[in-house]
């Protein structure tokens, strides 16, 4: 009898310690996954502010070269025999297409680049699919 009881207090003692254990070990888990979170989301928002300033830098570059092009453009057609009225409107709208071909590439890039980004705590779902084999593992054992 007092074997017995000795044996029912000690699987007891090892159910609560597995509990306390076990809590412990989500609590940690879930401060690991908002870490892991919070980390990916800060890396998400640097890439989304690098594409802003890439945006605005080129942005106010080509309108620079825009300008440029097109009064080089105007000329070039005019020299080729094209009358002014015509080559004012052609040249720029010419320079105008290739930078918006060019505009689109670029933020096909960027949108290629924060599809990959991902915010998913994945190392915290590995290391709780460990934990949960840990568990059962321990129940096994007190078994």
């Amino acid at each position: 009898m007092n074997t017995e009881m000795s044996q029912s207090q000690s699987l007891g003692g090892l159910l609560h310690s597995l509990r306390d254990e076990t809590v412990t070990l989500l609590r940690q888990e879930a401060a690991l996954a908002k870490a892991e979170v919070r980390q990916n989301i800060n890396d998400v928002g640097a890439h989304l502010a690098q594409v802003a300033i890439g945006g605005l830098v080129s942005y106010a570059g080509v309108i620079v070269l825009l300008i440029g092009l097109g009064h080089l453009l105007g000329v070039l057609f005019v020299r080729a025999g094209l009358r002014d009225t015509v080559a004012e409107w052609l040249a720029p709208s010419i320079v105008g297409l290739i930078v918006a071909v060019i505009g689109w590439a670029l933020l096909a890039k960027a949108k290629k680049a924060i599809a990959k980004d991902d915010v998913a705590p994945k190392r915290t779902v590995e290391t709780m699919k460990e934990n949960k084999q840990w568990a059962e593992t321990k129940l096994q054992h007190s078994q």
